[in-house]
Protein backbone atom coordinates (compact mmCIF):
# COMPACT_ATOMS: atom_id res chain seq x y z
CA UNK A 1 0.00 0.00 0.00
CA UNK A 2 1.11 3.07 -0.91
CA UNK A 3 2.48 5.15 2.51
CA UNK A 4 3.23 8.74 3.10
CA UNK A 5 7.03 8.28 2.78
CA UNK A 6 6.59 6.65 0.01
CA UNK A 7 4.99 9.30 -1.57
CA UNK A 8 7.85 11.31 -0.37
CA UNK A 9 10.39 9.33 -1.72
CA UNK A 10 8.94 9.63 -4.86
CA UNK A 11 8.50 13.40 -5.11
CA UNK A 12 12.25 13.67 -3.68
CA UNK A 13 10.98 15.77 -0.76
CA UNK A 14 8.41 15.85 2.22
CA UNK A 15 5.19 16.99 0.43
CA UNK A 16 2.97 19.31 2.61
CA UNK A 17 0.05 17.50 3.39
CA UNK A 18 -2.41 19.66 0.90
CA UNK A 19 -0.13 18.44 -1.80
CA UNK A 20 -0.62 14.79 -1.29
CA UNK A 21 -2.81 12.77 -3.24
CA UNK A 22 -6.00 12.12 -2.38
CA UNK A 23 -7.05 8.56 -3.04
CA UNK A 24 -11.26 7.55 -3.44
CA UNK A 25 -12.38 4.11 -3.52
CA UNK A 26 -12.24 2.37 -6.73
CA UNK A 27 -16.14 2.69 -8.14
CA UNK A 28 -15.83 -0.93 -9.23
CA UNK A 29 -12.90 -2.54 -7.86
CA UNK A 30 -12.93 -3.25 -3.46
CA UNK A 31 -9.76 -2.24 -1.64
CA UNK A 32 -8.69 -0.20 -4.90
CA UNK A 33 -7.95 3.17 -4.58
CA UNK A 34 -7.49 6.01 -6.89
CA UNK A 35 -6.01 9.06 -6.82
CA UNK A 36 -5.67 11.64 -10.35
CA UNK A 37 -2.71 13.33 -10.99
CA UNK A 38 -3.31 14.82 -14.26
CA UNK A 39 -6.94 14.79 -15.44
CA UNK A 40 -8.14 15.97 -19.18
CA UNK A 41 -8.42 19.34 -18.40
CA UNK A 42 -4.98 19.19 -17.29
CA UNK A 43 -3.77 17.69 -20.83
CA UNK A 44 -6.02 18.95 -23.41
CA UNK A 45 -7.59 15.38 -22.93
CA UNK A 46 -4.67 14.21 -24.46
CA UNK A 47 -4.03 11.90 -21.02
CA UNK A 48 -4.86 11.33 -17.58
CA UNK A 49 -2.49 9.93 -15.32
CA UNK A 50 -3.88 8.16 -11.87
CA UNK A 51 -1.98 6.57 -8.51
CA UNK A 52 -3.79 3.39 -8.42
CA UNK A 53 -3.07 1.42 -4.55
CA UNK A 54 -4.67 -2.14 -4.13
CA UNK A 55 -4.54 -3.73 -0.62
CA UNK A 56 -2.85 -6.75 -0.53
CA UNK A 57 -4.47 -9.26 -2.45
CA UNK A 58 -7.39 -6.80 -3.97
CA UNK A 59 -8.78 -7.53 -7.82
CA UNK A 60 -9.31 -5.58 -11.02
CA UNK A 61 -10.88 -7.90 -12.32
CA UNK A 62 -10.69 -8.81 -16.46
CA UNK A 63 -12.22 -5.61 -18.23
CA UNK A 64 -10.71 -2.81 -21.09
CA UNK A 65 -10.80 -0.02 -22.57
CA UNK A 66 -12.32 0.33 -26.28
CA UNK A 67 -10.93 4.04 -26.84
CA UNK A 68 -7.88 3.96 -25.10
CA UNK A 69 -4.41 2.71 -24.24
CA UNK A 70 -3.58 2.19 -20.66
CA UNK A 71 0.36 2.49 -19.17
CA UNK A 72 1.09 0.77 -15.86
CA UNK A 73 4.75 2.15 -14.17
CA UNK A 74 4.67 -0.28 -10.69
CA UNK A 75 5.44 1.75 -8.14
CA UNK A 76 5.70 -0.40 -4.98
CA UNK A 77 4.91 -3.65 -3.78
CA UNK A 78 4.12 -7.05 -6.08
CA UNK A 79 1.68 -8.45 -7.69
CA UNK A 80 -0.13 -10.16 -11.37
CA UNK A 81 -1.12 -8.55 -14.44
CA UNK A 82 -3.17 -11.29 -17.08
CA UNK A 83 -3.03 -9.22 -20.75
CA UNK A 84 -5.37 -11.08 -23.04
CA UNK A 85 -4.99 -14.14 -21.34
CA UNK A 86 -0.78 -13.99 -20.92
CA UNK A 87 0.16 -14.06 -16.62
CA UNK A 88 3.03 -11.75 -15.70
CA UNK A 89 4.19 -10.73 -12.37
CA UNK A 90 4.52 -7.11 -11.17
CA UNK A 91 7.18 -5.99 -9.43
CA UNK A 92 8.47 -2.24 -8.87
CA UNK A 93 9.35 -0.74 -11.76
CA UNK A 94 7.89 -3.46 -14.04
CA UNK A 95 6.38 -1.25 -16.89
CA UNK A 96 3.22 -2.51 -19.06
CA UNK A 97 1.60 -1.22 -21.98
CA UNK A 98 -2.11 -2.08 -22.32
CA UNK A 99 -3.47 -1.58 -25.89
CA UNK A 100 -7.14 0.06 -26.78
CA UNK A 101 -9.63 -2.72 -26.56
CA UNK A 102 -7.08 -5.48 -24.66
CA UNK A 103 -8.61 -7.01 -21.57
CA UNK A 104 -6.43 -6.98 -18.39
CA UNK A 105 -6.88 -7.65 -15.00
CA UNK A 106 -4.04 -7.14 -12.08
CA UNK A 107 -4.27 -8.54 -8.89
CA UNK A 108 -1.69 -7.41 -5.56
CA UNK A 109 0.35 -9.71 -3.80
CA UNK A 110 0.62 -10.11 -0.24
CA UNK A 111 1.99 -6.37 0.49
CA UNK A 112 0.13 -5.43 -1.91
CA UNK A 113 0.45 -3.26 -5.07
CA UNK A 114 0.47 0.30 -6.35
CA UNK A 115 1.13 1.60 -9.61
CA UNK A 116 0.66 4.71 -12.11
CA UNK A 117 -1.69 3.95 -14.98
CA UNK A 118 -1.25 6.88 -17.76
CA UNK A 119 -4.60 6.33 -19.97
CA UNK A 120 -4.41 8.26 -24.13
CA UNK A 121 -6.44 9.62 -24.57
CA UNK A 122 -7.57 10.56 -20.91
CA UNK A 123 -10.14 8.79 -19.34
Amino acid sequence: MLTNALIDSLAGAALAPEARPVFTPHPAFAGVRLARLIGAGDSGGALSTLLVDLAPGARMELHRHDHQTEQHLVLAGTGRVVIDGVEDGYLPGSLRVIGEGHEHSVVAGAEGLTLMAVFTPAA
